[in-house]
């Protein structure tokens, strides 16, 4: 059974990387330097400086899956020509992240958490996309994400 003060880390890191997607999105459309924003996705949300990440992005087709901090850049904000097919995914200003959790599980010093996420960009449409988030424990109160896999609804 999953502890409630578990999910409320979940639950405060999914809040904390869409408010990070999202302004990165917003200093970039002002033509603000996002270095600072780009570090803090990497140092405070993501486990880079812990363990080893796996990230599979929801718009990668060629380099699906990735493990360098230069290839999370690279879809994040497609300038460092890491990837060819990136474009910049932080940076299509988002106007707002919204996760809905199918579920969260707790093993030890890590969980999971499954469902969807919808990103509403600036006329409105929505996006759609299923993921898997992983979560490592760094100390009694943080967490870090070590794995993202998102991708698209099936569609056929």
């Amino acid at each position: 059974m999953i502890k409630k003060e578990m999910v409320n880390l979940v639950s405060q890191m999914q809040r904390r990387w869409a408010n990070i997607v999202i302004e990165i999105g917003q200093e970039y459309k002002k033509k603000n330097n996002v270095d600072n924003l780009t570090t803090e996705l990497m140092q405070k949300i993501y486990a880079f400086d812990y363990c080893d990440v796996l990230f599979k992005p929801t718009l990668a087709k060629v380099d699906q899956f990735r493990s360098s901090k230069e290839e999370f850049l690279s879809y994040f904000l497609g300038q460092n020509n890491t990837c060819k097919e990136d474009s910049g995914f932080a940076i299509k200003n988002w106007k707002s992240i919204k996760f809905e959790n199918y579920k969260i599980i707790e093993h030890n010093d890590s969980s999971l958490a499954m469902g969807n996420y919808f990103f509403e960009d600036e006329s409105g449409q929505l996006l759609k996309v299923e993921y898997t988030f992983g979560f490592v424990k760094i100390n009694k109160d943080e967490i870090r994400i070590n794995l993202h896999h998102s991708s698209l609804p099936y569609n056929d």
